[in-house]
């Protein structure tokens, strides 16, 4: 009777409303627990498609008697709960949101248009989870509901269009974000246009775009959208800009490299004509980041005279052109941040002993009283590291061992910093290049926890050490395992320490890996299988490369020189002139690449090895469209020593069977006439 009376309490429970049910979805969706996603499902499934709801009590519970004393079996009983409301699919939708399930959002979505008219609460969730998905056609998606919500919604949301364009933002899709941007406009004719923050927005997707070949064309429409803002302040629709606004479009010129347009810019700030009211008291004038950003275009621009232009910023702000010892320096106003910014530019161009000279007069100039406030920070240390990282001096590794030493030193003696990961995967990477693989693992070790990078790094030193192909292998293999099933970065220095001994199936069977661990092979990985197959002695080796190129080409990858490269490697080392030449003519075509002088090398290489009769026409021809490109313009294409021996190697294979080193002095001198050369290469 007992039983009876708790089962009939427990009917009566069954009649909760929806609301009930709905504060548990609520609470399912606030979860931090991924398992939560589960429960959530499928108490809303029930609650759709109207199936009972299993609930199992111990009879202890019901009987509200001790444990000793009832029986230890469970009863089950069928609930049928309410039908979901509005309210349910939100919740719903939140917890799909919330936990990263965005499909599963999007599905029930557009399932829910068949019964309810879906409000902001339903839309805002699922672009906020677009927002933070990084999946590459969520800025796609996100246009697409925006425009769903314009159609269903009774009144436009001013949330959601922020949210999307702080979507476009993090995807850099300034396209898209003046679209949204129209759309804002267009739902408040009456009521208020979208406000400053809104505008920068869309300024901040022009800035963030992605690839390096839409940089200059992302950087003309920002300008073109910054005029615009300018002339709607001048108007009083929106508020006077700011530094930052204009600090926005100096980065879209800086990540372009667009150093001179970067410089106009400036000195329109310094001079003090961008006053929205014709005067200098209202004039926006450049701030700390304002300089440091113009060096950071000069950094990017690649010109000859780029390092002097960045100098001559740094001595706008006072930074003495020469000391005098006897001459107290004046304060000046160049900060930390501009300083890092030129030591960035000696690290982007290898310039280690300049990096050493700047980080070395920097402190002077705080033991003199010149620099009043702060010093060298981690940045500026890390900068310098870098340097030594891509300096070809061979005491490089040495000169960086010195700098982490004195960070160490530094934090021992209670100093504002200590060593960063960074710092010593950069010093890794100098042991990497000099193949320091003993002294590099011994660092490994000594790092509490070190990441991909530090791994990769390893490896890479192990590569360019004089290890054997069997033990290279097998420790690059053992500490693969340190960092678990290993990423992206892991696997791009194993294929290329695999592309060293040209073992082109094994490269395969690491690519075959990453799509099984759900990994993600770029470009990069791909091309390490092709630099494999180029040095391996396997019979198709050319017809596998090929098809793997044919793979990448079919994919959504945006191939690069460098897999353009790894191909035509293949075709060089086994004198497959012709599909060599063909290859050179795409690369040739493309808009979106530049040759460089490896790209003819490689082809006359091919001509070297194929035994044609024609080789010495061919490189000759090869050569002078060489000499016509660099005239037009383009600096990586001219010859070099490299390219001239390859050239020498096809014109004697082709008059006679006699071997280079067995040239006369007379041969070798007609020879270079004959080439054009100043010194036998």
């Amino acid at each position: 009777s007992s039983l009876k009376e708790s089962s009939s309490k427990l009917a009566r429970t069954s009649s909760l409303d929806v609301g009930c049910y709905n504060a548990v979805l609520h609470a399912y969706s606030q979860s931090q627990d991924s398992d939560d996603v589960a429960n959530a499902e499928r108490l809303f499934t029930c609650m759709k498609e109207q199936t009972p709801l299993k609930i199992s009590v111990k009879n202890s519970k019901i009987n509200n008697v001790n444990e000793e004393d009832a029986s230890s079996s469970t009863t089950i009983f069928s609930v049928i709960p309410p039908k979901p409301d509005l309210i349910s699919f939100s919740s719903m939708l939140n917890c799909y949101s919330k936990h990263g399930s965005v499909s599963k959002a999007e599905k029930l979505l557009d399932e829910m248009h068949e019964s309810f008219v879906p409000n902001v609460a339903c839309y805002l969730p699922i672009i906020s989870a677009l927002d933070k998905s990084g999946d590459a056609d969520a800025p796609d998606r996100v246009l697409q509901w925006i425009e769903r919500s314009h159609l269903s919604l009774p009144r436009p949301n001013r949330q959601l269009f922020i949210t999307a364009l702080r979507c476009m933002r993090r995807y850099g899709r300034g396209e898209e974000a003046e679209i949204i941007l129209d759309k804002f406009q267009k739902a408040y004719p009456d009521r208020g246009a979208p406000d400053i923050f809104a505008y920068i927005l869309v300024l901040r997707a022009w800035e963030q775009i992605k690839r390096k070949v839409d940089r200059h064309h992302a950087a003309k429409r920002a300008r073109i959208f910054l005029d615009k803002m300018e002339t709607m302040s001048e108007e009083s629709f929106l508020p006077t800009l700011d530094i930052s606004a204009y600090n926005i479009m100096l980065n879209c010129y800086a990540r372009a490299g667009e150093a001179e347009e970067a410089e106009k810019l400036l000195a329109d700030l310094e001079g003090g004509s961008l006053s929205p009211y014709g005067d200098t008291i209202a004039a926006v004038e450049p701030d700390s980041k304002s300089y440091s950003t113009v060096i950071k275009a000069w950094a990017n621009n690649g010109g000859d005279d780029s390092v002097d232009r960045a100098w001559q910023i740094l001595y706008r702000l006072g930074y003495p052109k020469k000391t005098n010892p006897k001459q107290q320096q004046v304060p000046f106003n160049v900060s930390m941040n501009n300083f890092n910014s030129m030591l960035m530019l000696f690290a982007k161009r290898g310039m280690a002993s300049e990096a050493e000279a700047l980080l070395n007069r920097i402190d002077e100039l705080v033991v003199e009283g010149t620099i009043k406030k702060g010093g060298p920070d981690i940045q500026s240390y890390e900068a310098v590291l870098e340097a030594l990282g891509r300096c070809k001096d061979t005491n490089a590794p040495t000169r960086a061992e010195a700098l982490v030493t004195r960070l160490e030193v530094m934090s021992e003696m209670g100093g504002d910093f200590q060593p960063s990961l960074l710092a010593y995967n950069t010093l890794l990477n100098c042991y990497a290049n000099a193949g320091m693989a003993g002294k590099a693992e011994r660092l490994l070790e000594r790092l509490n926890d070190p990441d991909s990078f530090s791994v990769g790094s390893t490896i890479k030193a192990i590569a360019n050490s004089g290890k054997s192909q069997l033990v290279s292998m097998s420790s690059a293999d053992s500490l693969a395992k340190t960092v678990g099933t290993g990423n992206e970065i892991i696997f791009a220095h194993r294929l290329k320490l695999c592309s060293k001994w040209g073992l082109g199936k094994e490269a395969e069977l690491l690519l075959e890996q990453m799509k099984e661990r759900h990994l993600n092979p770029g470009v990069i990985h791909y091309t390490a299988v092709l630099n494999a197959w180029a040095k391996s002695s396997d019979n198709n080796a050319t017809a596998r490369a090929e098809a793997l190129f044919m793979t990448m080409e079919d994919s959504s990858f945006d191939l690069d020189l460098a897999a353009y490269h790894g191909l035509l490697l293949n075709y060089s080392s086994r004198g497959k002139s012709k599909k060599a030449r063909r290859l050179l003519q795409r690369i040739l075509d493309s808009p979106d690449m530049v040759p460089n002088r490896n790209s003819f090398t490689m082809v006359i290489d091919s001509y070297a090895r194929s035994g044609s009769q024609h080789a010495a026409e061919k490189a000759e021809e090869l050569l002078d469209q060489m000499r016509e490109l660099h005239a037009a313009g383009n600096r990586d294409v001219e010859p070099d020593s490299v390219t001239y021996a390859s050239v020498i190697r096809c014109k004697k294979r082709s008059k006679d069977a006699k071997k280079i080193h067995t040239m006369s002095t007379f041969e070798k001198i007609k020879m270079m006439q004959e080439l054009q050369i100043e010194a036998w290469p």
